[in-house]
């Protein structure tokens, strides 16, 4: 699950348990448009204390192929993981 806002120059990023390569790319799509804004700042907030173990690789290049393309956008990234 994951939930996406935009508050003032601030988009906060919400991602919960298990994300899916689909998520993440409609994730990047929102990012682009935000992207072309000047001073917007993206916080990521991870919640993955619902996640079974047997994926947590998985998610993990998920969680850093999103930190990447936010990196290569010039947006500057705030992250925040709750495990």
């Amino acid at each position: 699950m994951y939930e996406v806002e935009k508050i003032g120059n601030l988009v906060l990023i919400t991602l919960e348990g298990d994300v899916s390569e689909e998520e993440i790319a409609s994730i990047k799509d929102q990012l682009k448009k935000v992207a072309e804004v000047p001073n917007d700042d993206v916080v990521v907030s991870f919640n993955l204390t619902k996640l079974k173990k047997s994926t947590s690789f998985e998610i993990e290049n998920r969680k850093n192929e999103l930190l990447k393309f936010c990196h290569l956008s010039g947006l500057r990234v705030y992250s925040y993981r709750f495990e």
